[in-house]
């Protein structure tokens, strides 16, 4: 547990740091470039973020396991091997993904009558670079520095980001375009730092070994990794599906709101998404190990934690959340009511505890998956229904309904897979145990 408690210490100021960081950003195009001006910029963040899992494709999540594996049994010909490999899969992967997406994009441009091919050259970059970064955060994780992953995804971008846009207001008018090329230049400026600390890491204990894993080794990673892939990316589609729903049966206005929405919603999920990030290689070394009490003891505690936070902060909205959207990003109050519905899926998530990361830590990914379709599923057609209905309420409302039918069928997975229950209701269960 101390070895937990360091990792969400550090992954804790990481966030907090990110969340300051994204949410000074949102104020700040949200006062220069209004609702709509923003929501074009949201747009293409949440293309950019739905898309490079696709060309990810599970590598990252695989990048943790197998590198956790090899530190674990000290395989530093392993570790060598991972590296070499790994990055040059994305980039194959990103380079098929990529030639699917621009031609598509542009007919869809040019039947809406919008001329925005350096948009779509913007989001194709983007999406390579996020690609790679989330790469990078995943193998970084796998051997031992969450948080330095962390920064390299998740703090470096934002802030190049924010810190290129106001320098740049100086010679240029505050517009989405000029929001859009920052973004993507934070991604493109940070990408190789990043794998550069990737070949460091490995290289201190993997110096002279063979970097060549065999083919069988290699189409073992692969289908691993497509099947990684296929559940991140439902993971991430719960997420920006509401989004991306929103940009195209509604106005530009109703997508600034509801990503305004959804990042002060975040903060009713900041617990489960601290602890998970070092709870992950945790679970996944004490289950190779056989320790299914600490390991069902750590589950448990992340639920505990996490649960109490997120109905704290959701409170805390129901009562001050008007007023501080109000004043802190004028013109975006009418997100109130959407704020309120996506904290209310972030409680149903936290109640549920980490089940999609001890169902994919523990090899269990085609079970995570078939929850994750689900409440996909769920979430796109409601939102398909009520986005031309009620705007970015409904998209909420699409995004909470998802998130409800995904987490309980994966905790039901939980149960059934290890006889052990990592929801909210275990506590009680507990009781009855000692009782009797």
């Amino acid at each position: 547990m101390a070895r937990l408690l360091r990792g969400v210490l550090g992954s804790g100021g990481v966030w907090v740091l990110r969340l300051g960081v994204t949410l000074g950003t949102a104020f700040l195009f949200g006062h220069l470039l209004g609702p709509a001006g923003y929501g074009d910029y949201a747009t293409v963040v949440a293309h950019v973020t739905l898309f490079a899992p696709m060309c990810s494709l599970g590598y990252d999540m695989l990048a943790t396991r197998e590198f956790v594996a090899a530190r674990a049994a000290g395989d530093v010909a392993q570790e060598a091997a991972l590296a070499h490999t790994l990055p040059r899969a994305v980039w194959r992967t990103t380079g098929l993904m990529l030639l699917l997406f621009v031609p598509v994009s542009l007919a869809y441009q040019a039947f809406r009558g919008q001329g925005l091919a350096s948009t779509i050259l913007f989001e194709a970059v983007g999406i390579a670079m996020t690609a790679h970064l989330r790469l990078v955060q995943g193998s970084l994780r796998g051997l031992g520095r969450v948080s330095q992953g962390q920064v390299f995804q998740l703090i470096l971008p934002p802030v190049l980001n924010l810190g290129l846009f106001l320098v740049l207001l100086v010679m240029f008018r505050p517009s989405a375009t000029l929001g859009i090329a920052t973004f993507v230049a934070g991604l493109v400026l940070v990408w190789p730092l990043g794998a550069l600390a990737v070949r460091r890491r490995v290289a201190r204990g993997a110096t002279g070994q063979a970097a060549l894993p065999s083919r069988q080794t290699r189409r073992a990673w692969a289908h691993a990794a497509m099947v990684l892939g296929v559940g991140q990316l439902m993971f991430v589609a719960n997420e920006q599906v509401p989004l991306v729903v929103t940009a195209a049966l509604s106005s530009n206005a109703e997508v600034g709101l509801l990503d305004i929405a959804r990042r002060f919603a975040l903060f009713a999920a900041i617990a489960l998404n601290v602890i998970q990030l070092p709870l992950g290689p945790i679970l996944a070394e004490m289950y190779r190990k056989g320790d299914m009490e600490g390991f069902r003891r750590a589950a448990l505690r992340t639920t505990y934690v996490a649960c109490a936070l997120s109905i704290s902060v959701t409170l805390a909205y129901c009562v001050a959340g008007h007023w501080l959207l109000g004043l802190l990003v004028p013109g975006f109050d009418e997100a109130y009511r959407a704020m309120l519905i996506m904290c209310l899926g972030y409680v149903i998530n936290t109640m549920t505890g980490p089940v999609p990361m001890v169902l994919t830590m523990t090899g269990h990914e085609r079970d995570a998956l078939r929850g994750v379709v689900v409440g996909l599923g769920i979430n796109l057609v409601t939102c398909l229904a009520l986005v031309p209905l009620v705007g970015h309420v409904g998209a909420a409302i699409g995004a909470v309904l998802g998130q409800f039918a995904w987490n309980s069928l994966l905790a039901f997975m939980v149960r059934r897979r290890f006889g052990m229950a990592l929801d909210i209701f275990a506590v009680f269960e507990r009781r009855k145990t000692v009782s009797d």
